[in-house]
């Protein structure tokens, strides 16, 4: 849970997390603190969460199972995708510049 504490924003990291999961106050706190372990129905949450992403990957940790390379190595060719079609609209845009 502590890598999910690096997630939350440092000040009142307890409060974001009961909002972020819909958990009562003090078991956001308890997880936090180590007090409490994360049970599945928190780690499903967590994980539909916005975080999301970024909790799948610090559960993972330097773990690389077939399917979860595979995963990663999706987002790579998405991110790319996207910045392919940012350049592509950035050199129209500039075409049409030159043109005028």
């Amino acid at each position: 849970m502590q890598k999910v504490k690096s997630l939350l924003p440092p000040v009142k990291a307890a409060q974001h997390l009961a909002i972020l999961i819909d958990e009562p106050l003090s078991n956001c706190q308890k997880l936090l603190a180590g007090f409490r372990t994360e049970n599945a129905t928190v780690l499903t949450k967590l994980l539909r969460s916005p975080l999301g992403r970024d909790v799948l990957f610090a559960l993972m940790g330097d773990e690389s199972p077939e399917w979860f390379s595979k995963y990663r190595k999706q987002l790579d060719v998405n991110a790319a995708r996207r910045q392919l079609e940012e350049n592509r609209r950035a050199i129209e845009a500039l075409q049409a510049e030159a043109a005028e």
